[in-house]
């Protein structure tokens, strides 16, 4: 079913900046918990799995939490990103993207990604999210991530609705610095299965603009909500609803910002999240 665009202006920035971006640093966190019991009332961490050598590189973990939070009546799916994709990244590394695989709600996504979420998926948050579901009939489901996070966010959101887990009307999904997950069609598939799906980017972050458009069919989901210059409290933004969209970041010359991509509301996204979202 294709979900109607009426959301489209729904996004807000007290709940990206407040809400959403906590969970996604949480992910970075030894014990999410201490963010949860920062930004929240009456939320409590379901289990954090640590997953060793998932991706390319051998020391890397990927790592990513389930919890509900009672006074927003909400479950919570969050991925972190990895230092080791960083790294490729900054190097013009392009390996994590030459491999593709076919994805459940049609099209293709980085086997990379694919993988990295796979992983953490079966290694025990399926089940645990299955629980928290069972546990709270109603709840939405909140879905985040930064980085490489974000990619496996957005993969987790695509199949908890194909599987019918859960229908799209009662997620949202909100990723920070996500790159390209997978092609065209994958972004149109994906497209169809939320009516709240928002990419936030901020000024000149790198990460979003790889691999480059057009890299075997690489392209991004909408919609993008677009952060020029400052992300400080009040700041203005643009909200595109087109996959690629030059109103947004695709608009940039020069895209090559390591340090916009590590920081997004005014915090380190990692470093917050290891203190507690203090």
């Amino acid at each position: 079913m294709v979900l109607p665009a009426s959301n489209l202006y729904s996004y807000t920035d007290e709940f990206a900046r407040n809400q959403m971006l906590a969970l996604a640093s949480a992910a970075y966190s030894s014990n999410p918990q201490h963010c949860l019991d920062t930004k929240f009332t009456n939320a409590q961490l379901k289990r954090q799995l640590y997953i060793k050598n998932c991706a390319l590189l051998s020391n890397d973990v990927c790592s990513g939490y389930t919890a509900v939070l009672h006074a927003d009546k909400a479950i919570v799916i969050s991925f972190r990103g990895t230092q080791g994709f960083l790294q490729l990244i900054s190097e013009s590394n392009k390996t994590v993207f030459e491999s593709l695989l076919s994805w459940i709600a049609g099209g293709k996504v980085s086997k990379y990604f694919g993988d990295a979420f796979t992983k953490v998926w079966t290694s025990g948050m399926k089940d645990d999210f299955a629980a928290l579901l069972a546990q709270n009939p109603g709840y939405e489901v909140w879905v985040s991530g930064h980085s490489l996070g974000g990619s496996m966010a957005s993969l987790a959101a695509s199949y908890i609705v194909t599987t019918k887990m859960v229908d799209g009307s009662r997620v949202k999904l909100v990723t920070y610095g996500e790159p390209r997950t997978g092609n065209k069609d994958y972004a149109h598939a994906h497209d169809a299965q939320f009516a709240y799906s928002y990419r936030v980017t901020h000024n000149r972050d790198i990460v979003p603009h790889v691999p480059n458009e057009g890299f075997l069919g690489y392209y991004h989901n909408k919609y993008e909500v677009y952060y020029r210059e400052t992300m400080k409290s009040g700041a203005k933004f643009t909200i595109c609803d087109g996959d690629e969209d030059d109103k947004c970041s695709d608009g940039l010359w020069i895209t090559t910002s390591v340090d916009d991509h590590l920081h997004y509301f005014e915090h380190d996204v990692s470093d917050w999240g290891e203190k507690g979202c203090n």
